[in-house]
């Protein structure tokens, strides 16, 4: 089914927490380690317009021609860029093209032509070529909440380790430069070299405070001179939950919501980015399994330097036990009964969007899209299908909070349930005995 593989998927993956700078370089993508692939010699960072340059290399274009960190690359030969497109924007031309720059710099708008080099094949081992300085560098790692920079961590082997920042210490502005994105913080220190005095402006609660340190490099040190790189303060995340709109990171004692959209039940509930949850009604997070009773959940959340209580759906809780469930073996996809003690349906599956193209024609909105059936597992015996969409199992509907895996989950060995089913464009009912994978 090659057509699968250009729906949006829902995964478990395990997600870095600690927000880096991205290091992103014009070309530095390409499906081959071709030196004649076109660059230009930029670092960047999303924004709105176009790309946010974070920082210039050395010895390339975009240096000959004074790009400069802070510009927004618009248009490359009049055709809109944004991060995703520079593929189809940029590689189209050859080594040796001069294309024309749409730059906006503090709100004035010009055109810069630039020449397109080879990508260097050393480019990362090459002085002439020294990238420049980023927060992770430096050894300071953010998250980005709303319109707010804050302090996640830093790199114990590194000076801003004891310089006296505090987990959740909002970030102002960096050498007198207002920073609210980590683009802007990075291109804020994109000119600085080793030894420079940098300077932090916080919020820490209600009280401003101002920190300095002198800048270090720790990409380039010998790892075997210096202890392994470990965030110190940190927040340490083991596993994940993601969906479009909610990621959760699951860590010792906690969950950190690292995405939330505005449309999700946990944000009307009051949960924000970056929130810390630590205890569901009164207890240990890791208890989730206990919380199917009652309509609400009570969660005990730390944000920045706060303790709150916010009232949620039920619901919750399925998310809750996802982080204290053994991960599975994945690739683009879910499995199901992949551990020697869970309970199985045994397919390989997809849980689609509310307004995916397979839902039309019928009044399905969300769903779970069979991608493959294992041999020898329940729903194979069951005469479930590739191309079933699995709308409910048990009565209860399959959604992108609580997805198909974390519905069979909650089920015994032996149990009969019944799964709602979508083949073709009609529903129907299938009976299924479930059972651990191993047998």
């Amino acid at each position: 089914m090659k057509q699968l593989l250009s729906i949006s998927v829902r995964i478990l993956v395990l997600l870095a927490l600690l927000s880096t700078s991205a290091v992103l370089f014009a070309q530095d993508e390409a499906e081959s380690d071709s030196a004649v692939a076109p660059f230009m010699g930029i670092r960047y960072w999303f924004h709105d317009a176009g790309l946010f340059l974070t920082g210039i290399i050395p010895n390339t274009p975009a240096a000959e021609v004074n790009l400069q960190a802070g510009d927004i690359v618009t248009a490359v030969n009049g055709e809109p860029i944004q991060v995703e497109t520079v593929r189809e924007v940029v590689w189209k031309h050859d080594v040796g093209t001069t294309v024309a720059l749409s730059i906006d710099r503090d709100g004035s708008a010009f055109e810069q032509d630039l020449t397109l080099m080879a990508r260097p094949a050393d480019l990362f081992e090459n002085p002439d070529y020294a990238m420049p300085l980023d927060l992770a560098a430096v050894g300071l790692f953010v998250g980005q909440c709303d319109d707010k920079l804050l302090v996640m961590g830093a790199l114990s082997d590194s000076a801003v380790a004891t310089a006296g920042f505090h987990v959740y210490d909002q970030i102002i502005e960096i050498d007198g430069v207002a920073v609210n994105t980590i683009g802007e913080a990075d291109a804020a220190v994109s000119d600085l070299s080793e030894g420079d005095v940098l300077s932090f402006k916080l919020l820490r609660g209600e009280r401003e405070m101002l920190i300095k340190v002198n800048a270090e490099d720790h990409r380039r040190r010998d790892p075997g001179h210096r202890p392994p790189r470990r965030p110190h303060p940190r927040i340490e995340v083991e596993r994940a939950y993601m969906s479009d709109n909610l990621e959760l990171g699951y860590g010792d004692g906690f969950i950190v919501v690292s995405e939330i959209d505005a449309a999700h039940d946990l944000y009307a509930a009051g949960l924000r980015q970056l929130d810390l949850i630590t205890e569901a009604n009164g207890r240990p997070v890791e208890e989730g399994a206990d919380l199917f009773s009652g309509d609400a959940i009570e969660l005990t959340v730390q944000r920045q330097y706060s303790a709150l209580r916010f009232d949620v759906p039920v619901s919750a809780a399925a998310l809750l036990l996802i982080g204290d469930a053994e991960p599975v073996e994945q690739d683009r996809s879910q499995w199901l009964g992949l551990h020697e003690k869970q309970v199985t349906l045994g397919v390989r599956y997809w849980q689609l969007e509310p307004d995916s193209p397979y839902f039309e024609g019928s009044e399905v909105t969300e769903g779970a899209l069979v991608a493959e059936v294992i041999e020898g597992l329940p729903a194979a015996a069951a005469g479930v299908q590739e191309g079933d969409i699995i709308v409910a199992v048990a009565g209860e509907p399959v959604t992108l909070e609580i997805d198909l895996r974390n519905r069979i989950y909650f089920h015994e060995p032996g149990d009969q349930v019944t799964l709602d089913v979508l083949r073709a464009g009609e529903m129907m009912q299938i009976e299924v005995v479930l059972r651990v994978a191993s047998k």
